[in-house]
């Protein structure tokens, strides 16, 4: 258990079962408590205070003889989709992104280590336009791991992958790590773009994982026009007198 190890067991179960609710790890209802008492190796005692706290707020219903079930529209207090995109253009432009094509392919080596799976693993490769009304200002492309995201065949434009995934599947990403990098554009993109080649650009490469913190998105995003703002803290440590920097926002 990756939680706080200050808190009671059964609350570190509680927040463990909710990470697992809004992943979608279980769709309308729990495991008994036995599978759950046996799963964290802990009395059944303790599931049953995990949930009789997830009870109290709404999370979960109990029903006679049925079993406990989840309360999707409490949900909605507790959490909310990722954003596809973390980035801006000048001005604060209104972006959607278009879907040009989604289809299946095998990982090759670089893909299968950037999303940790065997080479040849089966994966969704999506490629998108990203636009600011009817100008192409961005295009990535985003794989997805075949084997969670299995018979996926169309996407919505102007919808959030992330709930769409949710829908048609049950389970989304629910942590992601995005790396910016400076790109030069080529010529390829700057026919897309209508900017000169040699024009910079940014380069949003992200990583998407579940609850298990397995990969399931890997995605490469270039992007003209953008704006990343930054503000790093910095302090010295009198321990090794190195200077130590933190991302604030």
């Amino acid at each position: 258990m990756n939680e706080p190890q200050g808190l009671p067991l059964y609350l570190r179960i509680k927040n463990i079962l909710l990470k697992r609710i809004i992943a979608f790890s279980y769709e309308d209802k729990l495991p008994g408590e036995l599978v759950l008492a046996d799963e964290f190796n802990v009395a059944r005692g303790t599931i049953k205070q995990a949930i009789d706290a997830l009870v109290r707020v709404g999370i979960l219903s109990r029903e006679q003889g049925k079993g406990t079930f989840i309360n999707r529209d409490a949900l909605q207090n507790y959490y909310s989709d990722l954003p596809d995109l973390l980035v801006q253009l000048g001005g604060g432009r209104a972006l959607s992104l278009e879907t040009q094509s989604l289809m299946p392919v095998m990982a090759d080596e670089t893909l299968a280590a950037k999303m940790q799976r065997p080479t040849g693993s089966q994966l969704l490769r999506i490629e998108r336009v990203l636009k600011s009304g009817r100008d192409a200002v961005g295009q990535g492309v985003t794989w997805l791991d075949g084997s969670v995201y299995s018979g996926l065949s169309h996407l919505e434009d102007g919808r959030s992958l992330y709930s769409q995934l949710r829908e048609t599947h049950g389970y989304s990403p629910v942590k992601t790590r995005d790396r910016y990098s400076p790109e030069i554009c080529g010529e390829r993109m700057a026919r897309l773009f209508g900017i000169p080649a040699g024009s910079p650009l940014f380069c949003v490469e992200r990583y998407a994982t579940g609850h298990d913190d397995d990969i399931l998105e890997y995605s490469r995003l270039y992007i003209s026009q953008a704006s990343l703002s930054l503000e790093i803290d910095t302090h010295q440590t009198a321990d090794d007198g190195l200077w130590h920097c933190r991302i604030a926002t």
